[in-house]
């Protein structure tokens, strides 16, 4: 009996087909989840580490192009050299400079600006930093390098003429006046119109007035008794020495 039951019932075996799938769709390759913080330490501490083989050296050192370059700037281009040369005879050659700040400006206010200084014969001049480095340097005009490191336009004329700048600028408020040379005197913007605005020839003669008026005809011969004695005696030493 255990014989027949043994042979007669047969076992079946169920095969049940299982497919893995993620929790909450596909894997973002481009933007990994973060790491928990435990797990995160870890693999800081078991990511092993390699020595290079050689100590990491500067860019500079390993960029030929950059070397090339350096060698370049620091010789400056003739054009250059004959821009500065330039400059420094606007500076030389002279008498008022203005220096001017220039704010966000139309190309036709600018040319109306240039052609208005024209007329009372001023030039409207830029010329970049370089250049003016090149030009001012070991100059009597060296010191003026601190008001040319921003963008900024310089006035040239041959003649005092700061009336007719003045009412240039009053068209061309983006034009700011900061500060001038009069006659080789570095000035601030107050200065510079005041001294502008007056007539030295007028004033002298306004101050010797004065002095005159204050002290009489006897400051005059105070002044020249020395000097007049002094020509008196030497005419006299050389006419003995003649004879």
């Amino acid at each position: 009996m255990a014989l027949s039951s043994s042979r007669g019932f047969l076992n079946i075996r169920q095969q049940v087909d299982m497919v893995q799938k993620r929790f909450r769709g596909k894997i973002n390759i481009t933007k990994p989840k973060k790491m928990h913080f435990t797990r995160a330490i870890v693999h800081k501490y078991v990511t092993p580490f390699y020595k290079p083989t050689r100590e990491p050296t500067p860019i500079w050192e390993l960029c030929e192009n950059i070397n090339k370059k350096k060698k370049i700037v620091e010789e400056p281009h003739p054009y250059e050299l004959i821009i500065a040369r330039e400059c420094l005879n606007w500076f030389n050659n002279s008498r008022m400079i203005a220096f001017m700040h220039k704010n966000s400006i139309k190309s036709e206010d600018e040319f109306d600006f240039n052609v208005d200084l024209r007329k009372s014969n001023m030039y409207l001049k830029n010329f970049g930093f370089s250049i003016f480095k090149l030009a001012l340097n070991n100059t009597q005009f060296e010191p003026v390098l601190s008001l040319l490191q921003a963008s900024g336009m310089l006035v040239f004329s041959p003649e005092p003429n700061v009336p007719a700048l003045i009412k240039s600028l009053r068209k061309t408020p983006q034009m700011i006046l900061m500060a001038g040379i009069l006659d080789g005197v570095f000035l601030n913007v107050n200065d510079f119109v005041k001294y502008g605005k007056m007539n030295i020839d007028d004033t002298r003669a306004s101050l010797v007035q004065t002095l005159q008026l204050a002290a009489g005809s006897n400051l005059c011969r105070q002044i020249n008794y020395h000097p007049s004695t002094l020509v008196s005696r030497l005419e006299s030493i050389t006419e003995q020495n003649d004879k």
